[in-house]
């Protein structure tokens, strides 16, 4: 199959030509026009395929508490937000609750049907602050125990990609060291950290913060906190969920200059009660809230997140682009076939208009939207 635009995202850039597509991937790039092409799409905007690194569920599908019914659900349905991959996150719960989930989910990672990829499994729970836990649960918080994580990580078949970690917890330290020994990656989140102890944990191998500027120390000028680490430290990748409502648009824009357009990404710290009828008076203005205020998660699709760095937050289109492609790709290290249109990679591509309104998505080659022409 052959499609073609006169704007697919290359290089920093949108560009004329065409993409050969077999058996899943990318095999040719070709100039505009020069084969017969399946699928002219003009102007429209050909972009990678988004990634969602940080995305607990949708619609009463759970990654904390994954059924395969519920998982392929919540695969088909993430093409409709221009998601060709994402990471299962779960939450703070109980050690009988994670190895269930851990198992079960490992399972279906390795045995994966239509729709989005679940590329693995991103940890958000449980070893994080009693002071900065926001809508996690407060009594199966523990402290890092690298143990357990391994322990954890064999249930998934060895599937956990991420985990976040509080850095001035006890125990914190060896736990970044262990976990990334082990190839997890680690962010820091959910924290009350100083700088120095933001420093020392990015030092030990912390390469991420977990959706900047919400569950953490606010910035003081005299005391910049994890969120000053976050922002000044070159090498840290920093997460942001670009509603308006976990940070406003100022903020977003803040954290997108600071990280320039290589470090930030987006994400959408969805709720499994995302799109549930059932739940849609807990939704105010486009995120969900606990009784006393309490954010926890958001209702954002990813295209509107693009969108919204871009327009809202006033970042550059590169900057927005790769928040959601290459920048989640890179820190994963699933970049050597997701994240870019290259020769060799997935076909993995998201087709949209300038305001990223969705045409058309192929996962691995294979249309979504509209069939698998």
């Amino acid at each position: 199959m052959i499609i073609q635009s006169r704007k697919i995202w290359m290089n920093g850039s949108f560009q004329a030509g065409q993409l050969k597509i077999i058996n899943g991937g990318i095999q040719k790039i070709l100039p505009y026009n020069q084969e017969k092409a399946d699928k002219d799409y003009g102007s429209l905007l050909v972009c990678p395929g988004f990634i969602d690194i940080h995305t607990h569920g949708w619609n009463k599908c759970d990654a904390g508490h994954p059924t395969s019914a519920a998982m392929q659900k919540w695969k088909m349905h993430m093409p409709h937000e221009g998601v060709t991959s994402f990471v299962a996150t779960t939450a703070t719960q109980s050690i009988e609750e994670n190895e269930k989930a851990f198992s079960k989910l490992g399972g279906i990672i390795e045995n994966q049907g239509n729709g989005a990829e679940i590329i693995g499994i991103n940890v958000e729970g449980n070893y994080i602050s009693h002071n900065a836990h926001g809508a996690q649960d407060l009594y199966t918080i523990v402290k890092p125990n690298a143990e357990q994580l391994l322990h954890y990580n064999a249930l998934s078949k060895h599937h956990i990609l991420t985990v976040t970690c509080a850095p001035e917890c006890e125990g914190a330290i060896d736990f970044i060291k262990r976990a990334t020994a082990a190839g997890i990656r680690v962010s820091m989140g959910h924290s009350a950290a100083t700088y120095e102890e933001s420093e020392l944990a990015i030092k030990a191998g912390v390469t991420g913060t977990t959706h900047t500027g919400n569950g953490m120390t606010p910035f003081h000028h005299r005391r910049p906190g994890i969120f000053g680490a976050a922002l000044c430290d070159g090498s840290v990748y920093a997460e942001v969920i670009g509603d308006g409502i976990h940070v406003a648009f100022p903020t977003a824009q803040i954290i997108g200059t600071m990280k320039g357009k290589d470090r930030l990404i987006l994400v959408t710290d969805s709720s499994p009660v995302k799109d549930d009828p059932k739940y849609a008076e807990m939704n105010k203005e486009g995120a969900f809230r606990l009784p006393d205020g309490t954010l926890f998660g958001s209702a954002l699709y990813v295209n509107q997140g693009v969108y919204n760095l871009y327009k809202k937050a006033h970042l550059p289109l590169e900057t927005a682009i790769n928040a959601a492609t290459i920048n989640p790709a890179k820190f994963l290290g699933v970049d050597n076939r997701k994240g870019s249109i290259e020769e060799g990679k997935d076909a993995d591509i998201t087709v949209c208009t300038n305001t990223f309104d969705l045409k058309e998505v192929y996962c691995m080659g294979k249309a979504q939207l509209h069939g698998n022409n």
